[in-house]
């Protein structure tokens, strides 16, 4: 039977239940253990808790685990780890070793300097890019060294982000509605999933590879001490799932908890000296991936946290506060593409351009620029001010359709540099203006889509003419010069295959939305 977690605190809380008695003993407490802080040891309980993803509830059980802790944290902090003791029940309560039969174990660990952590410097401004780019050396050698078996890659391939993400939001729904709302938890599950799909020969190749590997599992700024050496401890060692698992995902805990605590540059500086060392930085879109992810379950960890009824009333809602942040942020990371990415929308009046756009303001943060709006703007007239005029001439002759495509990309152009996604709603019909469209791509490093607006020519007739009756669109465009669009329009041909995404938008248009949303977040 296990023992009341109350009585274990109260009495190994004790200074005489110490090997070396310690008169300042700090008790902190997390979902899943019971930590004990001497002036320079550190034992851990583990809490007799079953959470699916991992079980405490056996005395055995415990042990287990407390000797995988040891075993596992030894790879990044030999000298950390002490070792595992019984606790057994003395003259005056319980105590760490002692003789006779064990009824608790814990793990004894060296106390390290907390005022040397990361999270610590972080506070008192006392890290440097430099020391994150040794930070970065240090992981990326470890992941080098991390076994890679089938076996690990069975565990902890693409069927664990599967069923690691289902378990996630699983888990989380109950706390919709306190530590975060119904429309970010559906906009992160949308994102998560969607990726996944999008992305499924790219995880199945990254096994192949052999980027699944035995990794720590929990980086974040708390588990990494710079006391003249780099220490990282306190890993995953009850759940293989959870330790097993790409090394992106892996180095992602680290550049979302970097980001959390409000510090993209020292997150920047990590992530992007750790992909060079990796030879992987073309994979940005998946390390927002796994920075997703991680939020996530840290916002899981921290809900759970919340409503443990062992844990202080302070503690508590400081941990639901914590939550929150964390599902904030992963909602950051679901509405951002990465790197940032230039989309051009391209087709003929009525196929659907504007209204993909907005539709995809529900799932990404994205700059819309409408070359409706711009062109009226430069003409100073009112944006819903109607300009019938004939098919190319007046504000739509080729001299003042130049103007605008230039003032459409100048936009473009200061929106990616700041690294924000643009969407540039235009038909685009000229390879001309494709091909500068293309280059600004290029200039800023963002990445170029053309999205290729496709209708049945009844549709397009059929939506203009709902336009002109609803008389609420900024566009121009009306049945009567359709035929005359169509004969000018240049098929987006000479565009890369890998840039190019047609969509049928006769199906409608969530279904166009979710079409193009899949594509943007492919990394292929």
């Amino acid at each position: 039977m296990n023992l009341p977690m109350k009585k274990i605190i109260e009495d190994l809380s004790r200074s005489d239940a110490w090997p070396d008695p310690a008169h300042e003993i700090e008790v902190r407490q997390t979902h899943i253990s019971v930590i004990f802080l001497g002036k320079k040891t550190v034992f851990k309980i583990k809490k007799p808790v079953d959470f699916g993803f991992l079980d405490f509830t056996t005395l055995e059980k415990r042990r287990h685990f407390c000797e995988e802790e040891v075993r596992l944290n030894r790879r990044l902090s030999p000298d950390a780890y002490l070792g595992v003791v019984p606790v057994t029940r003395g003259k005056t309560g319980l105590r760490f070793g002692g003789e006779g039969e064990p009824v608790e174990w814990a793990v004894h660990m060296k106390r390290l300097d907390e005022q040397r952590f990361l999270s610590t410097l972080l506070e008192k401004n006392e890290v440097s890019p430099s020391d994150m780019v040794r930070v970065a050396k240090r992981i990326a050698a470890f992941h080098a060294e991390a076994p890679t078996t089938p076996e690990i890659t069975r565990i902890g391939g693409k069927e664990a982000i599967l069923f690691n993400t289902k378990e996630n939001f699983e888990q989380i729904e109950p706390h919709v509605g306190k530590t975060l709302d119904r429309e970010t938890f559906q906009v992160i599950r949308d994102y998560t999933e969607t990726f996944i799909r999008a992305n499924d020969h790219q995880l199945t190749e990254r096994e192949a590879r052999g980027w699944i590997r035995d990794g720590h599992g929990d980086l974040h700024a708390q588990h990494i001490c710079l006391d003249g050496k780099i220490r990282i401890f306190d890993c995953i060692e009850f759940n293989e799932r959870f330790r097993f698992g790409d090394i992106l995902n892996d180095a992602a805990f680290l550049v979302m908890d970097l980001d959390r605590l409000g510090y993209p540059d020292l997150s920047g500086a990590f992530q992007s000296a750790y992909l060079e060392m990796t030879q992987q930085k073309d994979q940005k879109a998946l390390m927002n991936f796994f920075c997703c992810y991680r939020a996530v379950v840290r916002g899981k960890v921290e809900g759970f946290r919340s409503l443990d009824p062992d844990v202080p009333e302070n503690q508590a809602l400081e941990a639901a506060r914590s939550a929150e942040s964390f599902h904030k942020l992963a909602l950051r990371y679901a509405r951002t593409l990465s790197p940032p990415t230039l989309i051009l929308g391209c087709g003929l009046m009525g196929s659907g351009k504007s209204s993909a756009a907005r539709g995809l303001g529900r799932f990404l943060d994205l700059k819309v620029l409408s070359s409706d709006k711009v062109r009226k703007e430069l003409a100073g007239i009112s944006p819903h001010g109607p300009r019938r005029v004939p098919f190319g001439e007046d504000i739509y002759s080729p001299e003042f359709t130049d103007l605008t495509y230039r003032e459409l990309l100048k936009r473009g152009e200061n929106s990616l540099v700041k690294g924000e996604s643009v969407f540039l709603d235009a038909s685009f019909m000229d390879p001309a203006r494709r091909a500068a469209a293309m280059e600004l791509a290029g200039k800023t490093g963002a990445r170029p889509i053309l999205v290729h607006f496709q209708g049945d020519e009844g549709v397009l007739r059929k939506r203009l003419r709902q336009r002109a009756a609803g008389r609420s669109s900024i566009s121009d465009g009306r049945e009567e010069i359709l035929d005359q669009q169509i004969r000018a329009f240049k098929e987006p041909k000479e565009i890369p295959e890998k840039s190019l995404f047609t969509v049928d938008t006769s199906r409608g248009a969530a279904e166009t939305v979710r079409a193009i949303y899949a594509r943007l977040l492919s990394t292929t």
